[in-house]
C-alpha cells in the first residue's frame, strides 16, 4: 500500500479512538491527514521510496486557539500510539520532529505556501510558486468537521483569478515560442550544440507549465512533474514527446516532439493553427484587469 492508504489505515485503526478519549469536546474542531512534502503525500511512493519517509502515522491540525488550549495534551497521547503497524515500523521518535503529529493548520499553510490566507488581491497571486501550492493541497483529509483544513486547501487549488491564469499561460506560451520555436534553430544554425540543448530545456520547463495550466492542475516540484502528466485529465499524450526532448536526440526528432507538443497544447485550447506566440499575445490582450494585462508578457507569471 502506498503512504496514503498506510496513513489512513493507522487512522482509522487507532487515531480516530485516540482523539475522541483525548479531547472529546474538540473532536469537531479537529482535522486529520496526510499532507505536504514528500512522493507519499503525491500518492507517487513506490518500492524505492520506502528508504525514507515510509512509516504509520498521520497529522493532526488545530486551530490556534485549541493548539494553546489541547495540543499538549493531544501531543503526548498521539506519542502512546503503536510504534508498528502492518509490518511496518516506526523510525523517528512518534510526533517529536516527525512530520506527523500535533500542528496548527495555519502552521502548515506558512510551512508551505507562506501565508495562512488565500490570496484577495490577484497580483499576489504570483508571489505564489506553483509547486509551494501543489504541496498545500496534496495527500487526503480524513477528516475536517468545521474546514480549517479543507477550506483553504480547496481555495488554493482551485481559487486562481481567470485572468491570473492567463497571463501565466500566456507567459509560459510566449517562452515556449521563444525557446523551441525561435532559439533552438537558431543555435543550431550557429552551430552552437550546447546553447540549442539549453533551449530544449528551457522549452521543456515553459511547455510542463503550460500543460498544467490548461489541465487546471496544480504543477508539482521538478522531479514529479512528468510524473504527475500522466495523471491529467487532458494532454496527458505530451508526456512522450516531452520526456523524447529531454533524452536528446537529433535536430529532425526535436523539432517534430516540438511541433507535437505545440500542436496537443493549441488544440486543447481550441486555437488549432495559430502559432504560439500570436496565441500567447491574443490571450494577454484578452485578460480584463489592466494591472495584470500591464504586466510585462514574458516576466510574470513564469517562476
Amino acid at each position: 500500500m502506498n503512504g496514503i492508504e498506510l496513513a489512513e489505515r493507522f487512522y482509522l485503526t487507532y487515531g480516530r479512538e485516540l482523539i475522541e478519549k483525548t479531547v472529546s469536546d474538540a473532536v469537531g474542531r479537529i482535522a486529520v491527514g496526510i499532507a505536504g512534502h514528500g512522493s507519499e503525500c503525491f500518492g507517487y511512493d513506490d518500492e524505492l521510496s520506502r528508504d525514507h519517509d515510509y512509516e504509520p502515522g498521520f497529522s493532526i491540525w488545530l486551530t490556534d486557539e485549541d493548539d494553546i488550549a489541547i495540543g499538549v495534551q493531544l501531543a503526548r497521547a498521539y506519542r502512546t500510539l503503536p510504534r508498528e503497524f502492518e509490518g511496518v515500523k516506526l523510525s523517528s521518535k512518534t510526533g517529536e520532529g516527525s512530520r506527523f503529529g500535533v500542528s496548527t493548520a495555519d502552521g502548515f499553510f506558512r510551512a508551505t505556501v507562506g501565508r495562512v490566507d488565500v490570496p484577495t488581491d490577484p497580483l499576489d497571486w504570483f508571489t505564489l510558486p506553483d509547486h509551494a501550492i501543489a504541496v498545500a493541497v496534496n495527500g487526503k483529509i480524513f477528516r475536517d468537521d468545521a474546514g480549517i483544513m479543507t477550506r483553504r486547501r480547496e481555495g488554493f487549488r482551485y481559487g486562481m483569478p481567470g485572468d491570473v491564469r492567463k497571463q501565466k499561460l500566456a507567459a509560459r506560451l510566449a517562452l515556449m515560442a521563444q525557446a523551441g520555436d525561435y532559439n533552438y534553430p537558431r543555435m543550431l544554425a550557429r552551430g552552437d550544440e550546447a546553447a540549442a540543448r539549453l533551449a530544449v530545456y528551457e522549452y521543456v520547463k515553459h511547455a510542463i507549465a503550460a500543460v498544467y495550466l490548461v489541465a487546471g492542475e496544480v504543477r508539482p516540484y521538478y522531479k514529479w512533474q512528468f510524473r504527475g502528466l500522466l495523471d491529467l485529465p487532458c494532454l496527458s499524450e505530451t508526456h512522450a514527446p516531452l520526456s523524447r526532448l529531454v533524452e536528446g536526440g537529433s535536430a529532425e526528432t526535436t523539432n517534430d516532439a516540438i511541433e507535437e507538443v505545440n500542436a496537443a497544447i493549441v488544440r486543447e485550447l481550441g486555437a488549432t493553427g495559430t502559432p504560439l506566440d500570436r496565441l500567447a499575445q491574443e490571450m494577454h490582450a484578452a485578460i480584463s484587469d489592466r494591472r495584470i494585462r500591464e504586466l510585462h508578457l514574458m516576466e510574470y507569471g513564469a517562476d
